[in-house]
């Protein structure tokens, strides 16, 4: 779900893997040590290759191929915010906003004076420099920004700094060697590129909260800080894909654990390329938050077994909201087309315009029903109504109409709701919230107590700030005991369609 708690302890405590680069250029090959066409090592006196299925003598006969120097394509991105932002959970903690002075990253070059980078470096920054691998520094301008896909792309004065070279759009396969590259910023500014070996392990990975639009190719290699926006190449030092972080107070993280690194694959890379360079024009969205089927929201909404998606949020004065489309229905189609990943939803969605009429075939009590819904321009920062943020955020639901006040009415399995053991007629009595996002002082952080709809709609936007949302709730249950829940949760644009 949408909680950190547990996660950022595990994030800052993990020892990071930092390996020093090979040499310009590759060891000359030889039948064996490794294979040229995946790079696996070879068993001594092996026919095939273990990995790919080679046959090692048909492969001998071939010239070995120089690997490229990988290094010389990359830069050092130093982002510089020099302002206060509100990071809420820091304010809470600390009293105080949080001045953001830098942030430290990685870049790769996609053409001449052209680089690309992780969104989550630029975001807010008042100023870029770039600093490449021969030590010179120079002011970038941030070309574009693309918040769906995290890509941003900067323009700079160092056209002879060769572009990375590709391995194509088609994913590599799982057990595939990827290599890291990036400056890690332990060592400060101009250090030496630096590089963090592994395998892919998993593709298409998707749910891991960290941009609205997630495929990821996902390795086990470890990222130190620093790398973020820097490149994943294979075995022959072409691109694979751009490893992705996201900012939450002063601090960029790179997933849900230790030993996981996720990059976006190319083809992603090209598409935000591509809508950058073509002057970022709007964007469609449905306005629709899908999650996959599971036992309990099958049996809550009527879902029969063959639906994979379901409904659980509609945005306020979406395309979904005008087109009937309601919490719970099980989707079945857009645009006449079945999908098992919302990947293969976005793709199309990112080629559509606001305007254009989009079909959807779900099932609603047991029914099938086809709307039709005109797309619109996607904001900027998509908000969900008050009760709908409690459950995208904290995993509960809250009546709020009837006697009884504020009552928790659904508490979602794996949340940190459920994990407080809260449950159904329980009673949401307080927010801890900050009560000015602008000139914050201690006194402000405290506890709301709330008694209706109204109340959670004054408080609830008050755990909204430039970085995050943070937000405690406090309960009496009906076991006789008091419960509070904090909830903590890094802001990028929404995870709708």
């Amino acid at each position: 779900m949408k909680v950190l708690c547990r996660t950022i302890p595990i994030l800052l405590s993990a020892g990071l893997l930092v390996v020093l680069f090979l040499a310009s250029g590759a060891p000359a090959w030889s039948d064996s040590q490794t294979c040229p066409k995946c790079g696996a090592t070879l068993e001594p006196g092996a026919a095939f290759c273990s990995q790919c299925g080679t046959k090692v003598e048909e492969v001998a006969r071939e010239a070995p191929t120089q690997v490229p120097d990988s290094r010389a394509s990359l830069i050092q991105v130093i982002a510089i915010h020099d302002r206060e932002m509100t990071s809420v959970i820091e304010a809470i903690v600390s009293g105080s906003t949080v001045r953001v002075d830098s942030l430290l990253g990685s870049g790769f070059a996609v053409a001449p004076g052209e680089f690309v980078t992780d969104t989550s470096l630029l975001l807010g920054a008042r100023e870029v420099k770039i600093r490449d691998s021969k030590g010179r520094s120079v002011s970038a301008r941030i070309v574009g920004i693309d918040p769906l896909i995290g890509i941003g792309l900067l323009a700079a004065e160092l056209p002879d700094i060769p572009a990375l070279p590709r391995s194509g759009d088609e994913l590599p396969r799982q057990g595939a060697a990827l290599t890291a590259l990036g400056y890690s910023s332990t060592q400060g500014m101009a250090p030496s590129v630096t590089s963090s070996p592994g395998v892919v392990s998993g593709l298409h990975r998707a749910g891991m909260e960290i941009h609205p639009v997630e495929d990821y190719i996902q390795s086990d290699v470890s990222l130190p800080r620093g790398f973020a926006g820097g490149p994943g190449v294979d075995a022959q030092g072409r691109l694979i894909g751009m490893s992705t972080a996201f900012a939450f107070g002063r601090r960029l993280y790179f997933g849900p654990e230790v030993g996981i690194g996720l990059f976006i694959p190319t083809a992603w890379v090209d598409r935000s390329l591509s809508w950058i360079r073509s002057g970022q024009p709007a964007r469609a969205w449905i306005g629709a938050h899908l999650v996959p089927a599971d036992s309990e929201n099958r049996k809550l909404y009527g879902i029969p077994a063959e639906i994979r998606w379901v409904v659980e949020d509609i945005f306020p004065g979406s395309p979904a909201t005008v087109s009937g489309l309601r919490r719970g229905d099980g989707i079945v189609k857009f645009q006449g087309n079945e999908f098992t990943s919302l990947a293969a939803v976005q793709v199309p969605l990112l080629e559509a315009h606001p305007g254009d009429t989009w079909s959807v075939e779900l099932v609603r009590d047991g029914k099938r029903m086809l709307l039709e819904l005109t797309l619109k321009e996607r904001p900027a920062s998509p908000r969900l109504a008050v009760p709908d943020a409690l459950r995208f955020y904290g995993g509960l639901e809250i009546a709020t109409e009837g006697s009884s006040g504020l009552t928790v009415s659904r508490v979602l399995s794996g949340t940190e709701a459920s994990v407080a053991k809260l449950g159904p007629g329980d009673v949401l009595t307080s927010l801890y919230t900050k009560k000015d996002m602008v000139h914050v002082e201690r006194s402000d952080a405290r506890w709301h107590g709330v008694k209706d709809l109204q109340d959670l709609e004054v408080q609830v936007p008050r755990a909204y700030g430039d970085l995050d949302f943070a937000l405690g709730l406090k309960f009496r249950c009906k076991d006789g005991e008091k419960r509070e829940i904090f909830l903590y949760y890094p802001l990028t644009a929404t995870n709708a369609l």
